[in-house]
């Protein structure tokens, strides 16, 4: 038994919209009288009249008392209406009325009440009478619809009630008043649910009624002091239903935590603009280290001003713990058109402690979801499209940030005087930054001391790296000839110490190891290229070109610090080339579903030559690469082969008889594509061995079938230990990474492809290769739409774990591992996910397992130059799955896993089970880490009136 206030409050939070949208949503009578003839038409015409209307099968009047007894025929029924009241009674039923008093009695079966337009009509069973004149009655057995702000029909049953239409005119209100009865939105004659009623009580704008027990068929299960429902449509101010239940009144164990939510009020200014604020409480009594108790203060503005073209959401929170920590939370979200072209948006979302904001959230996807803020402005001149915007990105439990301030773009259709010029310029500039990075470096503490070398304290030193990239580039085709002009600036800063080995006039005797407070490069590069326009277009697509290009890969113009500050520069050199991209395709005929195959082959090959040019040690100085051994300066003789085959078959359509039969649908049997591989003649020449002359250090391959739904295969091998610019790297390959993805579902599985190739009648069409690789799997929707959630506002509250309706069953599995290759020599530095997760371990034992079973293998330290210290990678191998069926018509369940083969233990496990109730839903969810920490949900909601649930929820922290 549950004990409970209100149902709902009387505040009715919709979003902000025009005028004139609120729709009547009362039910209306549809039942009319016949059509007058020509003698009636005229009478109801003449003015100065009331008009009373009767219909029915016999009609009795007696002239004493000026009454009607009208009886329904067998299959009609009857009725009487004056000045919009109307009220009608089934076949077998009568209508008395009594044209002195105005008084109507009714009998029947059923019978119907209408009181006038755009009111809701009453129904009965049994007697009722009722007034025309005082507009009121007295009913048993009334049913009376009532729909809410919702537009939800409501259906009040009284065995006694009395009604009173009112009157507009006189600003009399409409009232209903009941003794016994039920309350349900329940459409069926025997509802699956209903409140049981002592009085009940409905106006023009409120239903309320005293007390009420709820029933889920005949069982009692909720017993409420009153039930209070705002009926009025529209949006209007009101205080919000607070959110708690009867273990929040009264704890049913010592460890119980109360907690209410939703005490505010809600203000409805005008058609566009409305606020809400409201507070939120979490005992603090018996805290510890996990729930320490808080309370919190919200308040949220939102705006839509379609007129103008604008609309958004403006909300802030503070929160303070039982221990005094306190954070506050800002999220705002705007878009508006400032002219035809011209748009600005953004999504910022900013608070001052991760670690409050992931510590006392009830969602555990909010837990674990990124802090994400963008703004962007978008313009369009004439040709040019300007973007304008920034970025931000917070993590929950972590002091690094990720922001993105400004990027800057401009990039233009094709502008052409003529068809013999083309010309498509554009430009763009970005500056990014990572601020507080988390990982340790190399020097992790600076320490301090006095004057006669006693340590004083130990301080923790910052970690940020800078980056700002400037990019213009002017593309211009002349008479089919292209040329290419690319001017690139890259200015990096790494504000932390590093301990690096550089090489003094590029001179591997001369090695030193020296500690930089701070480092820094800056890179300006200018690649000019000039191609002809291809021979053979329709055969083997040779293309020659000209372009003059670095001696050395790395940029033109650059300064470290190592070389003091001061720019340096190489030489370029002309780099002639002739590229071919033929397609070699064989057609075999088919057989059985198949009308034929297509085997296509396309090779890329292409040839480059340039002459020998030095670089001068104060370049390779400047990058910290000994002039021993390297050899970026030999000449260039070099070819290039890239590889991409499919094989596909052409599906036999419903109307195909023969092989050449046409309308079938194209399936990719295989598709398969290989990295291009570079070797170059003159560098295996001087080195003295042909494996020497591979230039690619890096070679992988994808491989994709249709006949497996979903299914993506890639793997990637890295082929030598150091680079190849130097005549020490060494042949070995090492794989580096595998991934593979396969989907399937009840219409999705190769046993489904198989029989619809075959001819069996099976659901959905027939396969089809046309699959969006950016659309991705469901789980990557589910990832990015958690990470967008915002951190303050209504919007940002726990959602319960909703299993989507599916047909049948779908399942999708991914299984990736990643290692990085083991670097050689004793500067290592290890990526530990331990430490990154450090932050999670205390303040939350679900969000820590979650972190360590998904390290993340972008490595935070890029260095400017080389001899800095190797960073050691984690290596990663794990098998995730989520599967979601229906168990039966009503049931459905979800169950979401991922394996940890390098701990040899699941990662995580959440399942999830839902029950459709047809008024009800119900949810049950189960979470569990590896360490034994569990959490379990119960949810069941009213689905035409959420806030009233039950919500039960228990977690258990356990340690190893």
């Amino acid at each position: 038994m549950l004990v409970a206030f209100a149902a709902s409050g009387g505040a009715q939070v919709q979003r902000p919209t025009l005028r004139g949208q609120v729709q009547d949503t009362a039910r209306v009578d549809t039942v009319q009288f016949s059509p007058p003839d020509s003698v009636m038409a005229a009478l109801l015409q003449k003015p100065g009249y009331t008009v009373t209307r009767y219909e029915g099968g016999v009609v009795t009047f007696d002239a004493t008392v000026k009454a009607f007894a009208i009886a329904a025929a067998a299959a009609n029924r009857a009725m009487v209406e004056r000045q919009g009241q109307r009220v009608v009674t089934d076949s077998g039923g009568s209508i008395i009325y009594n044209d002195q008093t105005r008084n109507v009695a009714v009998t029947g079966q059923s019978f119907r009440i209408v009181p006038g337009e755009g009111q809701p009509p009453i129904a009965g069973v049994g007697t009722a009478s009722y007034n025309l004149q005082e507009r009121s009655g007295r009913l048993t057995n009334a049913t009376v619809t009532t729909p809410d702000e919702q537009g939800q029909q409501w259906y009040v049953r009284s065995e006694i009630g009395k009604m009173f239409v009112g009157d507009s005119a006189r600003s009399v209100p409409m009232r209903f008043y009941g003794l016994g009865g039920t309350l349900t939105s329940c459409e069926d004659s025997i509802p699956d649910y209903h409140f049981r009623m002592r009085e009940v009580k409905r106006t023009d704008r409120t239903l309320v009624a005293r007390p009420a027990v709820l029933y889920i068929k005949d069982i009692p299960v909720m017993w409420l002091p009153f039930v209070f429902q705002d009926i009025r449509p529209g949006r209007r101010s009101g205080i919000l239903p607070p959110r708690f239940g009867a273990s929040d009144i009264v704890r049913n164990n010592p460890n119980y935590r109360r907690h209410i939510e939703n005490i505010g009020y809600y203000w409805a200014f005008s058609d566009y603009v409305d606020m809400t604020a409201w507070m939120n409480w979490r005992s603090s009594a018996g805290r510890d280290s996990l729930d320490r108790g808080w309370w919190e203060a919200n308040a949220e503005w939102k705006y839509n001003w379609l007129s103008r073209f604008l609309s958004g959401r403006l909300a802030s929170s503070y929160m303070k713990e039982g221990t005094g920590n306190s954070r506050y939370a800002v999220s705002w979200d705007h878009s508006q058109r400032l002219g035809r072209n011209r748009n600005f948006t953004t999504g910022i979302n900013y608070t001052s402690s991760t670690q409050l904001q992931r510590r006392n959230t009830f969602n555990p996807y909010q837990a674990m979801a990124t802090i994400a803020s963008q703004a962007a402005l978008s313009d369009k001149i004439g040709p040019f499209s300007l973007q304008l915007g920034a970025s931000q990105t917070q993590y929950p439990g972590r002091s690094q940030i990720e922001r993105t301030l400004p990027t800057f773009s401009i990039t233009s259709t094709p502008i052409s005087p003529g068809d013999w010029l083309v010309w498509t310029p554009s430009f763009r500039f970005t500056e990014q930054a990572s601020l507080r990075i988390d990982q340790p470096t190399t020097f992790r503490n600076r320490y301090i001391g006095d004057n006669t070398g006693q340590l004083v304290r130990v301080d923790s030193l910052r970690s940020d790296k800078f980056n700002r990239q400037i990019n213009f580039d002017s593309p211009i085709r002349i008479f089919g000839m292209n040329f290419s002009n690319n001017l690139s600036i890259r200015d990096a800063f790494n504000d932390y110490p590093e301990e690096k080995i550089f090489y003094p006039n590029a001179q591997e005797s001369a090695k030193q190891t020296r500690v930089f407070q701070n480092t820094f490069r800056t890179d300006v590069d200018w690649n000019p290229m000039f191609s002809l326009p291809s021979l053979g277009q329709n055969r083997f697509k040779l293309t020659p070109s000209i372009s003059l290009q670095n001696v050395d890969p790395g940029p033109f113009w650059v300064r470290t610090e190592l070389s003091g500050g001061r720019f340096v520069h190489q030489s370029k050199r002309l780099t002639y080339g002739l590229s071919a991209a033929p397609t070699v395709y064989g057609m075999w005929p088919g057989f059985g579903p198949f009308t034929r195959f297509r085997h296509a082959v396309n090779p890329t090959i292409s040839y480059s030559y340039a002459p020998a040019k030095r670089v001068s040690n104060d370049y390779l100085e400047a990058l910290g690469v000994k002039e021993q051994g390297y050899l970026g300066a030999l000449a260039q003789n070099a070819i290039s082969f890239g590889l991409s085959q499919n094989i596909e078959a052409k599906v036999r359509g419903p109307a195909d008889s023969t092989q050449d039969g046409q309308g079938g649908q194209k399936l990719k049997i295989l598709s398969m594509n290989f990295t291009p591989i570079g070797y170059d003649f003159e560098r295996a020449r001087v080195v003295g061995r042909r494996l020497a002359g591979l230039t690619t250090e890096n070679m992988g391959t994808t491989l994709s079938s249709d006949l497996l739904p979903g299914f993506d295969f890639s793997m990637n091998y890295s082929l030598f230990q150091g680079s190849t610019l130097s005549d020490t790297a060494e042949f070995a390959p090492f794989l580096t990474s595998i991934s593979s993805s396969m989907r399937f579902s009840q219409q999705e599985n190769p046993f489904t492809v198989i029989t619809r190739l075959f001819g069996r009648a099976v659901p959905d069409q027939s396969p089809s290769p046309q699959q969006d690789p950016n659309q991705g799997t469901q789980a990557d929707a589910m990832a990015r739409q958690y990470a967008s959630q915002p951190v303050a506002g209504q919007a940002s509250r726990g959602s319960q774990f909703l299993v989507p309706p599916t047909q049948g069953w779908n399942a999708s599995f991914m299984f990736s591992t990643s290692r990085s290759r083991p670097p050689k020599g004793d500067r290592v530095i290890d990526y530990d996910p331990d430490v990154r997760c450090e932050p999670f371990r205390l303040l939350d034992p679900f969000a820590y397992e979650s972190c360590k079973a998904s390290p993340s293998l972008v490595n935070p330290f890029e260095p400017t130059t080389a001899g800095a210290p190797a960073v050691r990678m984690p290596s990663q191998t794990s098998l995730a799955s989520q599967l979601q069926f229906q168990l039966t018509k009503k049931w459905s369940a979800s169950w979401n896993t991922s394996y940890d083969f390098e701990q040899s233990q699941f990662a995580s496990q959440i399942a999830s089970l839902q029950r459709d109730l047809h008024d009800w839903r119900a949810i049950f969810a189960f979470t569990r880490s590896p360490n034994g920490n569990f959490a379990f949900n119960f949810f069941i909601a009213l689905k035409p009136q959420p806030d009233l649930k039950f919500d039960y929820s228990r977690a258990t922290v356990r340690s190893r």
